[in-house]
């Protein structure tokens, strides 16, 4: 089972540093839209995930309220954030201010 700490009434993931939970409410209050790169948080490699990357954050509604992606306003929910995987997050438009980014993270070509 996968245990949680909260922040503002959103759950996330335990091993989630404090920092990145912070960084993410801050995002999900300002209903900023970012994009995602997951990866390996220790060594910095970004998976290359290219699919259900980009939106705005809200949260579940269950008894832990999580992180959610949420595509578009017009979307009734999304998936999980691995805010556990985070290797780097910037903005979805142009310019794409990057709000974090780990410090060895690379893409393997």
């Amino acid at each position: 089972m996968t245990k949680y700490k909260e922040l503002n009434g959103t759950s996330y993931n335990v091993k989630t540093s404090d920092s990145m939970c912070q960084l993410l409410e801050k995002l999900r209050q300002d209903h900023t839209r970012v994009r995602f790169h997951w990866g390996n948080v220790k060594t910095g490699e970004d998976w290359g995930d290219i699919y259900d990357v980009a939106g705005t954050i809200g949260r579940s509604m269950g008894i832990y309220k999580i992180p959610l992606l949420i595509q578009t306003a017009r979307s009734l929910g999304g998936g999980a954030i691995l805010d556990n995987c985070i290797v780097k997050i910037e903005l979805s438009a142009k310019p794409h201010t990057v709000f974090y980014q780990h410090p060895l993270y690379f893409i393997k070509k």
